[in-house]
């Protein structure tokens, strides 16, 4: 049996996680409006995007987290500055109800711009080859889903920009499940917090 390594988690980390555990029991607000006694289909269509965005980022932070993270001046302040634009996106919700998708875009293209920095912050840190090679290929993944929400939060008005900031997320949603052969290191300990995270998530909004 191969060891596990641990990392002490911090009480930064701990209360990153019960700000996301906030935002999708905000996030299930949504599906509260009744049409007819019905959750319509653009409803739900949006609840799954909005849930899409808040899981992905926070597995890209826990891979960050747990291969990088230290209890610095920098990812404190980092953490705290992400914290405050997901705590901005809970109020967001009502305006997505009215299809003015543009603040929950602009506010979650601004989330993944400070997570990209922190890979791309990483990478000029890093001497190792793998630890280039990862954060790289998330840095990547975030500039593009940053790249597409900002299209989406500027031309919210028409149909093109919301498909490409869904299409953004999506595509950045999947990605991630390409860089394994970067990750297997710490991919036991990352599959055991995501668990965690969806039977969370699945209770709350069920």
């Amino acid at each position: 049996m191969v060891d596990e390594i641990t990392k002490r988690v911090s009480l930064v980390e701990l209360f990153y996680d019960l700000v996301f555990v906030y935002m999708v029991s905000r996030a299930t607000e949504m599906i509260h409006h009744l049409h007819h006694g019905i959750v319509g289909l653009p409803v739900l269509g949006i609840f799954a995007i909005v849930v899409i965005v808040f899981i992905n980022s926070w597995m890209v932070q826990m891979v960050f987290t747990n291969r990088y993270g230290k209890l610095s001046g920098t990812n404190v302040i980092f953490s705290f500055v992400d914290m405050a634009i997901l705590l901005y996106m809970s109020n967001s919700f009502s305006a997505t109800f009215d299809w003015h998708l543009a603040t929950f875009f602009m506010a979650a293209g601004l989330l993944s711009l400070t997570l990209c920095i922190q890979y791309v912050l990483v990478y000029f840190q890093s001497e190792k080859k793998i630890d280039k090679q990862i954060t790289r290929a998330f840095a990547g993944i975030l500039i593009f889903r940053t790249v597409t929400l900002f299209i989406g939060g500027i031309f919210y008005q028409s149909r093109v920009g919301v498909g490409i900031a869904f299409a953004g997320i999506i595509i950045s949603w999947i990605a991630p499940g390409f860089t394994g052969k970067y990750t297997k290191a710490s991919s036991h300990h990352l599959f055991a917090l995501a668990r965690t995270a969806y039977s969370i998530n699945y209770r709350d909004v069920w």
